[in-house]
């Protein structure tokens, strides 16, 4: 349930923190073109780090949906090993 609590509020967390660069970004007392580069650099950056979030989410996910598959065979091994003698003996 902890985990849910935590989750639910990232998105928030990160627009919270996309708006605080961007206003210090737009308070720095600096010309418009160092402005407009440190904008895309941060930007960049930004985009990177969320590709690498999502590549370690996907990665997680992919172990997690393997390992559902797996159980689901194990369990439908043990049922289909259930039912044979019970076909057997009709």
């Amino acid at each position: 349930m902890y985990r849910d609590e935590v989750f639910s509020g990232l998105p928030y967390l990160l627009i919270g923190i996309g708006f605080g660069i961007v206003a210090g970004l737009l308070l720095a007392p600096r010309s418009g073109e160092e402005l407009r580069q440190d904008v895309r650099r941060r930007a960049t950056e930004g985009l990177d780090y969320i590709n690498q979030q999502a590549e370690k989410f996907r990665d997680s996910t992919d172990k997690v949906v393997a390992k559902g598959k797996e159980w689901i065979d194990r369990q439908s091994q043990a049922v289909m090993e259930t039912r044979k003698p019970h076909h057997e003996q009709i």
